[in-house]
């Protein structure tokens, strides 16, 4: 079982590692926007919201771990901090990135739908985003590759009040910080 863990990792790090060797022409640099996916976080600090920038093929493989690591958004129910299964294998595969790149960090920001008291929200949020990272330290991730934060129902993914609408905004954002 351990073989199989150590076959894996290497494969995602060959895959990054031939993935970066390649420059794709008409691709814009690591520190310019590309529509509007590279910027600023709240505290101003510079952030990339894909973890291989943009233009990469690296989540286009059927089935396999980079594909998962292609997902960065992860859904929670009503009230709930549980992590869903149907999220763990994404979560996975991003820890693995991580653990094969230890200068590499993140942030895992917490969202609420906007029910509830502000108090409220941000403690919910930020239960939601450490038990994306408490998974993620289980796995093997360094804590300081890591950090949280809550915005409660500040930033909400929908404008409406339905509960399709209240289901998107109940989210951990995974977000890949630049160097």
């Amino acid at each position: 079982m351990q073989l199989k863990k150590v076959v894996r990792n290497l494969a995602i790090v060959g895959c990054v590692l031939a993935l970066s060797a390649c420059a794709a022409p008409g691709h814009k640099g690591q520190g310019q926007d590309q529509d509007g996916m590279n910027g600023a976080d709240a505290n101003g600090n510079n952030v990339q919201s894909s973890g291989v920038g943009q233009g990469s093929n690296f989540g286009d493989s059927a089935g396999g771990p980079q594909q998962s690591l292609a997902k960065r958004t992860y859904y929670f129910d009503y009230d709930k901090s549980d992590i869903r299964a149907e999220d763990k294998r994404a979560i996975s595969s991003n820890a693995d990135y991580l653990m094969a790149h230890a200068s590499a960090k993140i942030i895992l920001e917490g969202h609420t739908d906007p029910r509830g008291s502000r108090e409220y929200n941000v403690a919910l949020a930020e239960r939601r985003a450490n038990s994306v990272a408490e998974f993620m330290k289980a796995k093997g991730v360094n804590p300081d590759q890591i950090r949280v934060v809550s915005y409660g129902a500040q930033r909400l993914a929908s404008a409406g009040h339905a509960e399709n609408d209240y289901q998107l905004d109940r989210r951990v954002v995974l977000v890949y910080t630049k160097k």
